[in-house]
C-alpha cells in the first residue's frame, strides 16, 4: 500500500443565486431562501440527513468540504443594509460573494456568477424559490452517481389560495410528485439544479438574442450531443412562485409569447406567428385539462373552478397576444418585458 499517495481534495460546493427575479417577486422570499440554504447546509455537515436518501448519498455528502462558496449576483447594488441582512442570514461556513455586473438579465447574470464560481459543484438557484425540507442533501447526493453530471430539482406552484392554485394547475410547472425518485425529465429549469463544474463549462448558457428565457432547453441539446442527460430528483422540490399580481402575469406572459415567437428566428416571419400562436392554444388546452382533472387535488373548491379557468385564460390568451406583438415589431417587443 502507498501511503504516500495523494489525498483527493475534498469538492467545494458553489451556489449562484441570481438577484433579477427580486424585481417582481421582492425579496422577502430570497432572504427567506438564504436561511433555508443555511439551515439544510448545516443539516449536512451535522449528517442529519432524510430518511429516504440513498445510501450512495451519504459518503458522498460527507466527502464535502465544509466551506461554501455562496456567489449571489445582481443586475445593481444592493444597499449596505440589505447586504449585511442577506449575510446574516447565512452560517460561518459560508464564504459569501455579493457581485454587481449592471444590465445583466436572468440568464447572463447566471453565467456571471459561474465565471466567478471555483467550486467542483456548481448549485445554481432562483431568489424567489422556496426549497422543501431535505432538497439540498438530496439534489447533492444525487451527484454521487458517476454517470449523473447534471440533476435538477422538482419545481411547482405550492396552492395555497385561489391564484396558486390556479397556476399549480394551469401553468407550466406540474404539482408536487411526493414520491420521490430519479429520472430524465421531458423538461427541466434552471431555478434549482447542480452541475459538476466541468460539464457546466462545456455548455453553459448560450445567449438568447432578443429572447430572455428558453437557454436550458438549448443546454440540453449541448448536452446531449457531449452525451449527457439531464436527471432530475423528485425528492429535492422547491415552490415556485405564481405571478406576484396582474400586472406580473401580463409581463411574463408578453415575454412568453415573444420567446416563442423568436425561438426560430429573430426577424418577422409566418412562422413564428403560427407557433406562438399554435403554442398559446396548445397550452392553454393543457391548463384547462389539468384544472378539471386535478382540482381537487389542488384544494379547488368546486365553485372556484370557473374563476381558475380564467386566470388560466387571461395568461395564455396575454401569451397569444405577446406573439402578435412581436410579429407587428420584434424590435419592440425585445426591448421591453425582459424577465
Amino acid at each position: 500500500m502507498n501511503s504516500d499517495a495523494p489525498t483527493p481534495h475534498p469538492l467545494r460546493l458553489s451556489i449562484i443565486i441570481e438577484w433579477a427575479n427580486t424585481r417582481l417577486n421582492g425579496q422577502e422570499r430570497a432572504t427567506e431562501l438564504l436561511q433555508r440554504l443555511g439551515r439544510q447546509w448545516q443539516e449536512i455537515l451535522a449528517r442529519d440527513y432524510p430518511q429516504a436518501i440513498p445510501s450512495e448519498a451519504r459518503p458522498f455528502l460527507d466527502s464535502l468540504d465544509r466551506r461554501v462558496e455562496l456567489l449571489l449576483v445582481s443586475s445593481e447594488a444592493l444597499p449596505a443594509v440589505t447586504q449585511d441582512e442577506l449575510r446574516r442570514r447565512l452560517p460561518g461556513t459560508f464564504d459569501v460573494g455579493i457581485h454587481v455586473a449592471e444590465g445583466l438579465e436572468y440568464y447572463p447574470l447566471k453565467t456571471f456568477g459561474a465565471s466567478l464560481a471555483g467550486g467542483d459543484i456548481l448549485l445554481f438557484v432562483d431568489s424567489d424559490v422556496l426549497p422543501d425540507d431535505g432538497w439540498l442533501a438530496h439534489l447533492l447526493g444525487s451527484l454521487a452517481r458517476p454517470d449523473i453530471h447534471v440533476v435538477c430539482g422538482q419545481t411547482y406552484v405550492a396552492p395555497i389560495d385561489l391564484w396558486s392554485r390556479a397556476f399549480a394547475l394551469g401553468w407550466t410547472y406540474t404539482l408536487r410528485d411526493p414520491s420521490g425518485g430519479l429520472g430524465t425529465p421531458s423538461k427541466f429549469y434552471a431555478n434549482s439544479i447542480a452541475f459538476r463544474a466541468d460539464a457546466f463549462r462545456k455548455t453553459g448558457f448560450r445567449p438568447l438574442g432578443r429572447r430572455s428565457r428558453g437557454a436550458a432547453s438549448l443546454m440540453r441539446e449541448d448536452l446531449g450531443r457531449l452525451g449527457m442527460s439531464v436527471w432530475e430528483n423528485r425528492a429535492a422540490s422547491v415552490d415556485h412562485p405564481p405571478p406576484s399580481g396582474f400586472r406580473h402575469l401580463v409581463i411574463r406572459a408578453l415575454a412568453e409569447g415573444r420567446d416563442h415567437y423568436l425561438k426560430h428566428s429573430e426577424q418577422r416571419s409566418v412562422r413564428g406567428l403560427r407557433e406562438s400562436l399554435a403554442l398559446a392554444a396548445k397550452r392553454w388546452a393543457r391548463g384547462f385539462a389539468r384544472i378539471h382533472r386535478d382540482w381537487r387535488r389542488a384544494g379547488l373548491r368546486r365553485h372556484e373552478v370557473p374563476a381558475a379557468l380564467a386566470v388560466v385564460s387571461a395568461y395564455y390568451g396575454t401569451t397569444a397576444l405577446g406573439g402578435l406583438l412581436t410579429h407587428a415589431s420584434p424590435a419592440f417587443m425585445g426591448r421591453h418585458f425582459r424577465v
